[in-house]
């Protein structure tokens, strides 16, 4: 297995050479309310061993190791399709730093590298109990989306079932809409149950996200002894809340990432970008107790459901703690300073060197904490 390593030293070296990694710091503040511990930037160019770094879509951390697990979205175009595992060092006196301990290529059947387009990776979560990860796939040249079990060393062990009617037809009536399929994976800590949520909702199901109105998302629910999905729930998304401002008139809003808090409760992430203006980023908490489960409904319109109650938790703007936000598609807990819960949020920078970087937010925010 080929392996790209770098140093602490060295990217300690790099940032300070581009100006690259701004940092903040503040106190880790009590109640509900975030606070922010630091930010890191990382320039869109980087490369380790040849290989573009970037295309973070989601994360996840292991406290046995202190790793941050981070999966890339390139679809093997600019290096193979891979996971880096990432240290971060951040505390409540204001210093963060980043180093890219090893980047480890995705395998699919028999060991084999994907094929460029061939995948498209989007979320990652370790398996609690150990020894083991899942990754999602968004779509691959047939835009049919996928969720893999693998080794911690890349290599695929099987493939999770999945509900025929996730899958397009040939004309794109019916499945995942392209590019708003799985965005969000995590385990319940317990590790009994997969949860996998779409960005936006089946063709079948609804309209994407508009300025007037949210899109019925799934969250679907699998058992990682079978690989097979037990429940699945609907997830309304927000209206896009922001119209673009400049050229061409884009704005768009899905959800980019979960985290499960238990067995039925998860964090949200609804990444929301308008041209002209840039991020929106809202965290919600929601709730599956009460919702009606949906498996097996091929489509939700003309059908009765209850959907996953949700609460908004916090949201950060552009400006918020005085950064400038990136696009969030990542949230992942780490380790806890004094006692106190933290929350990284980090940002896939599309390999775009034209305004966008990897970001990583550290946030002090425990969502159990009683409200002030």
């Amino acid at each position: 297995m080929t392996e790209y390593r770098t140093t602490k030293r060295w990217m300690r070296a790099a940032c300070a050479l581009a100006l690259a990694c701004g940092m903040s710091g503040g106190a880790v503040a009590a109640g509900r309310e975030p606070s922010l511990i630091g930010e890191i930037r990382l320039p869109t160019g980087l490369a380790i061993g040849g290989v573009a770094f970037g295309g973070i879509s989601d994360l996840d951390y292991d406290p046995r190791s202190g790793l941050f697990y981070a999966i890339s979205d390139d679809r093997a175009e600019n290096g193979p399709a891979r996971f880096y595992k990432l240290k971060l060092t951040y505390s409540q006196r204001g210093g963060a730093g980043v180093d890219i301990v090893e980047t480890v290529p995705l395998r699919g059947e028999g060991g084999a590298l994907f094929a460029p387009k061939d995948i498209d990776p989007e979320g990652i979560s370790l398996d609690p109990r150990g020894g083991l990860l899942v990754w999602a796939s968004e779509g691959d040249r047939q835009g049919r989306p996928a969720i893999y079990e693998a080794s911690i060393d890349g290599y695929q062990r099987r493939t999770f079932d999945i509900p025929a009617y996730y899958l397009p037809d040939g004309e794109r009536k019916t499945g995942v809409r392209d590019n708003l399929s799985f965005e969000g994976l995590s385990h319940s800590p317990d590790g009994a149950t997969l949860f996998a949520a779409l960005e936006n909702a089946l063709t079948q199901d609804g309209d994407k996200a508009t300025l007037q109105a949210g899109s019925p998302s799934r969250i679907l629910a699998l058992d990682p002894r079978n690989a097979k999905p037990v429940a699945e729930y609907v997830y309304v998304t927000e209206p896009i809340p922001r119209a673009a401002t400049g050229l061409p008139p884009y704005a768009d809003s899905g959800v980019s990432a979960v985290l499960a808090l238990d067995g039925e409760r998860l964090l949200v992430v609804e990444r929301s970008f308008a041209v002209g203006y840039g991020n929106t980023i809202r965290v919600f908490e929601t709730s599956l107790k009460g919702a009606t489960d949906v498996l097996g409904r091929t489509s939700l319109r003309d059908t009765a459901y209850t959907p996953a109650a949700k609460t908004l938790l916090f949201t950060l703007e552009e400006g918020t703690f005085g950064l400038d936000m990136d696009n969030i598609e990542s949230i992942s807990f780490g380790p806890e300073i004094d006692g106190r819960k933290t929350l990284v949020l980090a940002s896939d920078n599309n390999f775009n060197p034209r305004g966008q970087v990897t970001q990583f937010i550290m946030l002090a925010f425990d969502p159990d904490a009683p409200a002030p």
